[in-house]
């Protein structure tokens, strides 16, 4: 970038305007400087290969950057020791997310898992209402038609489907219908079909009632509560592994960060003074 700011008369106009001056449309803007040590980590550690193991892992190589500069910004090791310690500090700090990281997936798996099997049990268990509920549905659909009776096909197989139901309320209610299919006077064929509607709402009942409850389960699956009851943590061989990883991760932090004290500080550079002022002189 020019850093030339001398002003030029524009033939067009007449007047003045500063040609290639800092911040001017068009002027390239100053890279930001980094600190040596950033600058030796870009040059050693950041390398092609790198990028393509944290890709294949799934994690984001500008985030690890971005935790590793901030680290080294912070600390400002010297070469040599202290940075190779800070180094190590931030690949346990990266370890210790991506242990997190780990945890979280396998926390959602399970949850995922969890709620598909209740969901798919609700399911059923509503699947299983409404299959027993349909050959209502259908006689009720043909005791509302107008203009046109039951047809005997239709009470048979309402029959056919109770056939194991031998309450005395649904032997009344099939003498009933079959009775619509026999002659009789208008005014008595309404009032038997009244009763019959009413009589099959009446058989309804708890299938509609277990419907809505079974409905109602299945909005459950998902609740705040329900999910907050399925993401209670197992005690399984994987639950185990992590916590020793997480624990692992913390020793080593806290070993490194104290050794980068220790050399921060020159405490192993006095013992080595003490070490030498204390060996005999040779004679």
């Amino acid at each position: 970038m020019s850093l030339n700011t001398e002003t030029q008369v524009s033939p067009g106009n007449g007047k003045q305007h500063v040609v290639n001056a800092p911040g001017a449309p068009g002027a390239a803007a100053p890279k930001p400087e980094v600190s040596p040590a950033v600058a030796r980590f870009r040059k050693r550690y950041f390398t092609d290969s790198r990028l393509g193991l944290l890709m294949s892992l799934g994690e984001v190589p500008e985030d690890y950057q971005q935790m590793m500069e901030s680290l080294l910004e912070d600390l400002q090791p010297r070469p040599g020791l202290e940075s190779t310690l800070v180094e190590q500090i931030g690949e346990t700090f990266w370890r210790m997310q991506r242990v997190q990281n780990m945890r979280d997936g396998l926390a959602l798996k399970n949850i995922q898992r969890k709620v598909q099997g209740e969901e798919m049990l609700a399911m059923m268990q509503a699947s299983k209402i409404c299959d027993a509920a349909e050959p209502f549905e259908l006689i009720q659909k043909a005791l509302s038609r107008r203009g046109q009776d039951l047809t005997a096909a239709e009470v048979e197989e309402f029959e056919k489907s109770r056939k194991d139901d031998v309450s005395p309320e649904m032997q009344e209610f099939i003498t009933l219908l079959k009775s619509l299919l026999e002659p009789m006077e208008e005014p008595e064929r309404k009032a038997a079909r009244r009763e019959a509607r009413k009589q099959i709402n009446h058989l309804m009942e708890p299938y509609v009632s277990a419907s809505w409850q079974y409905g109602r389960k299945c909005e459950r699956v998902r609740s705040p509560e329900n999910m907050a009851a399925l993401m209670a943590p197992e005690e399984n061989q994987q639950s185990a592994h992590l916590q020793r990883l997480e624990d692992s991760c913390l020793t080593r932090m806290w070993r490194l960060i104290n050794a980068f004290g220790k050399v921060r500080e020159g405490i192993l550079r006095e013992k080595e003074i003490k070490r030498v002022r204390s060996k005999p002189e040779c004679v």
